[in-house]
């Protein structure tokens, strides 16, 4: 697929598709029995390939805007950082989730609003894939 659409294409189309995916956990969540149980795995499933298609879109962006004798220092970077935030994402959603439920509100109560920020934070990732944020490669491939 990357090599016909290019990572940066990748990148939108599944930040494209993770917002009204995103915004459709706390409707799912009404459901009971078999049908939560399908959607939810349909849902999650979704959720897990869309991930891997923008994680390895950005892995090939990043790997062609630097030379190869810096390859393995932004490797190990991009790795650190992902790694950091893989160790303090649980902590922080967790404690931000537990926030969020007993926040009573007209607006945005509850998981909604959980759900709201995460959209929030797509659509900055999305944004970052435009110009003036992203630094195209050397080969101009898009």
């Amino acid at each position: 697929m990357e090599r016909n659409v290019g990572p940066v294409m990748i990148s939108r189309i599944g930040a494209i598709l993770t917002i009204p995916l995103l915004s459709s956990y706390p409707f799912i969540a009404l459901l009971k029995g078999l049908s939560l149980t399908l959607v939810l795995d349909c849902a999650s499933v979704l959720k897990n390939a869309i991930s891997v298609s923008i994680t390895t879109g950005l892995f090939l962006l990043q790997n062609r805007s630097v030379t190869q004798e810096q390859r393995g220092a932004a490797n190990g970077i991009s790795i650190t950082g992902q790694s950091l935030f893989k160790a303090i994402g649980p902590a922080a959603g967790g404690s931000f989730f537990s926030w969020a439920q007993r926040r009573k509100a007209s607006f945005l109560s509850g998981d909604q609003l959980v759900f709201f920020i995460l959209n929030v934070i797509e659509v900055i990732g999305l944004l970052m894939t435009f110009k003036p944020f992203l630094a195209l490669p050397d080969d101009n491939i898009s």
